[in-house]
């Protein structure tokens, strides 16, 4: 078997055209883009960055880009280390430079805990219409401003908090933004806990739904039908006919009150049913996606679809047997068909996304990159290190089976968290950010900063996949829950301490 180098290939890209990234899931509503962008970058060695700035605090959502320039949502400044937070801030910056150009403060109508592997009151993407930018603060609060900061209009409510996960990003849509909340504005503030809400029980006065707001106005348009778990990435396509639509899901941990659990189909433009499908066991902390006639999803260990048209259940196949594993064995990647370990669940949180005719996700035990050729039903495994250790003047450290335990500090020395688990490897039982696709190469980042950079429609899934691990900042003192963005060529992420450009060089020092 071919041995694997970590060495780290700076491979020029040539600019295709400019598109900008104006939500979490990308230009097109399905975290992918056309352009190029670095196929492999160490921002802990300064290879292929553009710029860095530091952010005032933690942080969870992605950082969006229209019109040259990058908006991005921050907690509040610290000046101690602390464990929970509420107010946000909304900031914009320069593109080209990384000049802060303006920020503002939201607030919100309950306290999270900071850098949650789960969830904070940032963890919901900005959105922006190319006029207009949206900022929402998952605790209770939603503004709009225009691209010199002024505020146009707001909308609060009281969060529901039977349950706490990243929730859902809010999506452009023929001139509204589309997210999700409880629409109940008389709620005591204790109901914004799990234990102060459960005694006001399940019933549908309490349910989570989409709802879709005029992005001039700031009126709500409609109210989707269906209930929508807060552990569901809503994901919008368009149907065979044409209509737009959303798939939303309910389900999941700790018991959220829509009910029966399964997939819905709602109109986009009016946020009526198409259809709803119970599905036993569903999980809905993954990303709702479909692509072409079919949803697909994962259930237990097995991968399903449904026809997009009825929610008709298709075929399924087995995500554990006859599959193919490439590991490494201490010395070379070798791969073998067999059956691969169960574990408590199929998937990590929301890193399954659908390229081509795979469906991409990152194993929940152990470390592997897996995908599901969805025409012929072949599943495959690579196993990537956990993490790697980058530092001046030694050999890179791989790391195969524990991350190192992270700061959780921001940029100027504060701690920002409360669950020790928050330090983690980042795998597994955490509400991880999507990865993106820009042209033939996907992008799987980690909690602990790693990014795995593959070519998506790699014949085989195995170590020539493998563009490059590339990385977020030093190990042990990067976090980020964040998805990356690309805009112009360049990729754009954010962690705990810093909003970070990474771009190829040109001979003068400025990004191609």
């Amino acid at each position: 078997m071919k041995h694997l180098s970590f060495l780290v290939l700076f491979w020029p890209t040539t600019l295709v055209w400019s598109v900008d990234w104006p939500q979490a899931t990308g230009p097109l509503g399905n975290f992918a883009s056309n352009d190029q962008a670095p196929s492999a970058f160490s921002v802990s060695s300064n290879e292929a960055v553009l710029w860095r700035v530091k952010l005032p605090s933690t942080g969870q959502g992605a950082p969006v880009l229209s019109e040259g320039r990058v908006f991005v949502a921050s907690h509040d400044e610290i000046t101690e280390d602390s464990q929970v937070g509420s107010t946000i801030l909304g900031m914009c910056f320069d593109a080209r430079s990384g000049k802060e150009l303006w920020r503002r403060k939201i607030g919100g109508t309950r306290e999270t805990d900071l850098s949650s592997l789960f969830s904070d009151n940032t963890a919901a993407s900005p959105v922006t219409d190319g006029k207009r930018v949206v900022f929402v603060n998952v605790g209770g609060t939603i503004k709009c401003f225009d691209y010199e900061g002024e505020e146009l209009w707001k909308h609060v409510w009281t969060p529901f908090g039977r349950h706490h996960a990243r929730a859902h990003e809010p999506i452009l849509h023929d001139g509204k933004v589309i997210l999700m909340h409880a629409p109940r504005y008389d709620l005591p503030l204790s109901a914004t806990t799990k234990g102060g809400s459960q005694p006001l029980g399940r019933s549908k006065e309490f349910w989570t739904h989409l709802r879709a707001y005029d992005l001039s106005s700031g009126e709500l348009v409609w109210q989707a039908e269906a209930g929508t778990s807060v552990h569901s990435t809503s994901i919008l396509d368009v149907l065979p006919d044409g209509r737009p639509a959303i798939l939303t899901g309910r389900g999941g941990g700790h018991k959220p009150p829509e009910e029966p659990y399964g997939l819905s189909l709602i109109d986009a433009s009016n946020g009526k049913s198409l259809w709803d499908r119970e599905i036993k066991g569903y999980a809905a902390a993954q990303n709702a996606n479909w692509a072409g006639k079919a949803g697909h999803f994962f259930l237990a260990d097995e991968h399903r679809s449904v026809a997009i048209e009825s929610g008709a259940p298709l075929s399924g196949v087995s995500l554990t047997k006859g599959v193919a594993i490439t590991g490494w064995d201490g010395k070379d990647y070798e791969t073998v068909t067999g059956t691969f370990p169960k574990s408590k669940k199929p998937i990590t949180y929301f890193t399954n996304l659908i390229v081509g005719k795979y469906h991409y996700f990152r194993s929940f035990g152990g470390f592997y990159i897996g995908r599901v050729n969805l025409k012929s039903g072949q599943v495959e495994y690579l196993q990537v290190p956990v993490q790697v250790i980058r530092k001046a003047g030694r050999d890179d450290e791989i790391l195969w089976e524990k991350s190192l335990p992270n700061d959780m500090k921001n940029a100027y020395g504060f701690k920002a968290t409360q669950d020790k688990r928050n330090a983690g490897s980042g795998w597994g039982h955490v509400s991880s950010a999507p990865p993106v696709v820009v042209g033939d190469l996907i992008y799987f980042p980690t909690m602990v900063g790693m990014v795995y950079v593959l070519k998506w429609n790699a014949p085989i899934l195995n170590e020539n996949a493998l563009v490059s691990i590339s990385d977020l900042g030093p190990a042990g003192e990067t976090w980020t829950l964040s998805g990356l963005a690309c805009a112009d060529g360049r990729l754009y992420a954010r962690t705990l301490k810093e909003l970070i450009c990474i771009a190829n060089r040109s001979p003068s020092g400025e990004g191609e």
